[in-house]
């Protein structure tokens, strides 16, 4: 998958998708799989803003069972098992534990019900689905196994704690494998590239002007059906669409910050005074702690983790978790999203997560034009598959079906992960790490050997990042070779992981930048933007890099 931009030039597409997180890359890959002639373009990078900044969970979403969202709970489980089915190595099992106290939270016997209730929803088998993507029903514990469990939780009128199982992903990476998936059946995809307004002809949408961020160029886009899924901008995109319903968003502000580890080998699910829940969940040696839930206001462009959030948040982790005696300086990595939301009358964290398509097209507003807002990361390859459905419908085509939650994504390996890697290692060639070999499998799936095969050819890319990290800077080049990273927050945050655990270091992320200055043809100008922008992400801040024209020419 390489970035050109000029392929969106002088073609007619059928679909144009507005947005590269994980609903307009389920959509491009569903599309393309039903014969659509499909092109995407984002902004920024793909699935950088609210698909990259999540809890990393694929789950039912236990507390929605609280607000009778019976649906979105059924739903959001049937996806947890395709997505494990569709791309084990990025999708996997994770424990678990809710603790509950005699006063505040939710007591023993309620939590009980619930998980009972929660078991029964998740029932339903997914026809060609292996055994093994079914999970464990839940069980409770006493206090002794709790403590176990979790040695550093809040001792005082504690009473138990119920055991279950949801799914830990990489959304970054899941993202990507949707969109690269896509571009295996012919799709168009290109980052930093912005809609900058939409074609009329008469009353119907027939695409887009577009503006490639690099080289400041435009071009028109031709489309018979144009999807906004500009998430959190989408109430922008569809005001350019002059005869559409406006959107009415709202903005929930969530922030999650990664520390030094604080628990177990079960992740977390604590309950805060003012009845809000947060997950800690143990994450590469480290945690990882989140979420908020605020009402938002400003541009989405500016959205920051600010300090003051920081220190509350933390106040409340060790209210609860008074073991981990957290300060600022044991935060390594913080990070803010944005969910865009459809419920208008509730508290932004009561707010329900189901999705919306707005069909401009079947309305008579603005023919060839959709947008979809809301929703959650779990059930968004649901969501592209309905959506879809209405794409082929509103064209005239004949509609072969979904077939998504039965295909899988680029790099999922057939059967159990573990025997895979024990069988990736026993096929080298030479002696390998075992650690790197396991990082890469569950990062690239199948096609870790491609990765692999660059440090081969070039010891200095078969190198560790650092000492006591898997990545390797093979890692780095084939960011920028084959999946379309254009700088270095790409690189470093959204295509290996090598940011989100802290600084690494001066030393390796100068050889990084190095690296990829090689690559890019980066100058020292550039560089230092680069160089800026990392810590920028690092911090939670904007990354505030606008790309220059000379600055980059991949193809």
């Amino acid at each position: 998958m390489k970035r050109d931009f000029d392929t969106l030039r002088d073609r007619d597409f059928d679909l144009l998708i507005i947005g590269g997180g994980i609903t307009g890359a389920a959509l491009a890959w569903d599309a393309s799989l039903r014969g659509l002639k499909v092109a995407l373009v984002d902004k920024g990078d793909f699935g950088c803003a609210t698909s990259s900044a999540t809890s990393k969970l694929i789950h039912g979403g236990l507390r929605y069972l609280k607000n009778g969202d019976f649906r979105l709970v059924r739903e959001s489980l049937r996806e947890r098992s395709i997505l494990l089915s569709i791309a084990p190595h990025l999708v996997r099992p994770l424990k678990f534990l809710v603790p509950t106290y005699r006063t505040g939270g939710v007591g023993k016997w309620t939590l009980r019900a619930g998980l009972t209730l929660y078991d029964l929803l998740s029932m339903g088998r997914v026809e060609g689905m292996d055994a093994r993507f079914h999970f464990p029903r839940h069980r409770m514990l006493g206090i002794e196994d709790t403590l176990a469990s979790a040695p550093g939780l809040q001792m005082r009128d504690l009473t138990a704690s119920a055991l279950y199982y949801d799914c830990f992903c990489e959304p970054d990476r899941l993202t990507l494998a949707f969109l690269l998936g896509a571009s295996r059946q012919r799709a168009v995809v290109v980052n930093y590239s912005a809609v900058t307004d939409l074609l009329f002809r008469e009353n119907q949408v027939v695409g887009a002007e577009v503006m490639d961020g690099f080289s400041g160029q435009s071009c028109q886009v031709r489309a018979r059906m144009t999807v906004n899924a500009a998430g959190p901008w989408a109430d922008a995109i569809d005001a350019l669409a002059l005869r559409a319903r406006s959107l009415k968003l709202r903005r929930s502000k969530g922030i999650h910050i990664v520390t030094r580890a604080i628990g177990g080998d079960c992740a977390l699910v604590l309950m805060t005074k003012a009845g809000r829940h947060f997950f800690v969940i143990p994450w590469r040696g480290c945690s990882l702690v989140g979420t908020t839930d605020t009402q938002y206001e400003g541009n989405p462009d500016d959205l920051r983790v600010e300090p003051e959030e920081v220190r509350e948040f933390l106040s409340h982790i060790n209210e609860v978790l008074p073991a981990a005696a957290l300060s600022e300086q044991d935060v390594l990595y913080r990070y803010a999203g944005l969910r865009p939301l459809v419920d208008q009358d509730s508290q932004v964290y009561q707010a329900s997560r189901r999705y919306e398509i707005v069909d401009h097209h079947a309305n008579d507003q603005s023919k060839g034009f959709i947008s979809v807002v809301g929703g959650k990361y779990t059930t968004s390859r649901s969501l592209a598959g309905k959506l879809t459905g209405v794409i082929m419908k509103h064209l005239g085509r004949s509609d072969p079906g979904c077939v998504t939650a039965r295909k899988k994504l680029p790099g999922a390996p057939d059967g159990a992960m573990q025997p895979y890697v024990d069988a990736c290692v026993r096929q080298m060639r030479q002696p390998a790490d075992r650690e790197i070999i396991e990082n890469l499998v569950y990062t690239y799936g199948a096609d870790y050997s491609r990765v692999f095969e660059l440090g081969e050819q070039n010891p200095v890319l078969a190198a560790r990042v650092r000492p006591d990290r898997p990545e390797i800077f093979a890692q780095v080049v084939y960011a920028i070779e084959h999946e379309m990273a254009c700088t270095l927050s790409d690189i470093m945050f959204r295509r290996t992981g090598l940011g989100t655990q802290g600084h690494l270091g001066n030393q390796a992320l100068e050889r990084i930048l190095e690296i990829a200055a090689g690559w890019l043809g980066w100058d020292l100008q550039r560089k230092e933007k680069e160089r800026d922008a990392y810590w920028n992400k690092l911090m939670g801040r904007p990354e505030g890099i606008t790309p220059p024209s000379s600055a980059i020419s991949v193809s």
